[in-house]
């Protein structure tokens, strides 16, 4: 009887303390956002040694859009987040070694619009109307609720239209690098 009792009892251990793990092919926003601020998002692209190369992006969807945007309000600095695999660059802005989570949903909600899972090469925005030397710097937590706002305005215009092929940000001077 106590050997039954001990088995169910670290069964109970074990089972409650189970990773709450982020469902790749169908992703929680919430859960995907708290793992990235805690640093517990661990979903690799393996080698062929098994080993891990780089984080993999949760197969988002239309139906995760206006989450991904409503979490974008969160400026946190962050230093891990899926990246694009095929860029060789400093995922970073130069004279930055971080990046902004906030701006990194909407890089994952452009990665939707455009069909290719990653927004760019790289998340995150210059603003082509500095000049050369300052556009690369990245921008400030304060410009990313901006255009925040203008991919909310462009989602809750656009969501029953035509989505895909309008640019959120073609009438502001931000390009995804």
């Amino acid at each position: 009887m106590k050997n039954l009792l001990f088995i169910v009892v670290l069964t109970l251990f074990f089972t409650s303390c189970e990773k709450d793990e982020v469902d790749i092919n169908n992703p929680d926003v919430q859960k995907f956002v708290q793992q990235i601020k805690d640093g517990t998002y661990n979903h690799y692209e393996k080698g062929q040694n098994r080993e891990d190369l780089w984080l993999q992006m949760p197969n988002f969807t239309k139906s995760n859009i206006q989450s991904l945007i409503d979490f974008s309000k969160d400026t946190s600095h962050i230093t891990n987040f899926p990246l694009n695999p095929v860029s060789s660059r400093k995922p970073f802005p130069a004279d930055r070694e971080y990046l902004i989570l906030g701006e990194c949903l909407l890089w994952t909600v452009e990665g939707i619009r455009n069909d290719f899972r990653y927004g760019s090469l790289d998340p995150y925005l210059i603003d082509t109307a500095l000049n050369e030397n300052e556009r690369f710097q990245g921008l400030k937590g304060t410009e990313i609720l901006i255009i925040k706002d203008v991919y909310n305005d462009w989602w809750n215009s656009l969501k029953g239209k035509d989505w895909k092929n309008t640019n959120p940000l073609e009438n502001t001077s931000y390009i995804w690098f």
